[in-house]
């Protein structure tokens, strides 16, 4: 192997060579150093049409590449609402699901919520199911687009909060957006 590299340094163009594909190799680490891969997990206010809410991202490993997520709605112009006793409900669970990072600056997220009939034993009347991706646009700001699946309680036969497989959805909202701002330390 010695001798190998010995002759092929021997000659000028070789050296030449080997000099300008090291100096590739070495400028294409650094220019990928650049690109800052952003990590899940902190306290986030956003909004999203007619809503206000805030989340919680707990990261599930050490490089903040997939979070457990928890959503609470805070305020609501009345569109949720109506779409909560469309099915017969009186209030909107909180949302839980998992976030993971498919690319430096963009997760996929899936988010399950309910919608309930309040009382001593209250009741699931629907199961929202929340699929998308957030973007983060700097380490401190969120954007997302999701699709909301609203399912009616009757699609859950085993109860175990999930539609079964194969059920259809009775309402289907595509192209939701909104945005989130982290909550800074003061």
């Amino acid at each position: 192997m010695k001798t190998l590299l010995k002759k092929l340094l021997k000659g000028r163009s070789s050296r030449w060579g080997l000099l300008a594909v090291v100096a590739v190799a070495g400028s294409l680490c650094v220019a990928g150093m650049g690109h800052k891969h952003y990590q899940l997990g902190g306290g986030f206010v956003g909004t999203s049409p007619g809503l206000v809410w805030n989340a919680v991202q707990t990261p599930l490993d050490p490089a903040g590449r997939t979070a457990a997520l928890l959503v609470r709605t805070l305020d609501d112009d009345g569109s949720l609402a109506g779409l909560i006793s469309a099915f017969g409900g009186d209030t909107g669970s909180e949302g839980v699901g998992e976030v993971q990072m498919i690319s430096r600056d963009t997760a996929k997220l899936t988010m399950v919520a309910y919608a309930q009939l309040t009382g001593v034993t209250p009741k699931i009347m629907a199961i929202f199911v929340y699929t998308g991706t957030v973007q983060f646009t700097d380490p401190d700001n969120i954007v997302l687009n999701y699709t909301i699946y609203v399912y009616p309680a009757s699609t859950d036969a085993n109860h175990d909060g999930f539609p079964d497989k194969g059920a259809t959805p009775a309402v289907t909202i595509p192209g939701v957006t909104g945005a989130g701002k982290r909550v800074p330390i003061l």
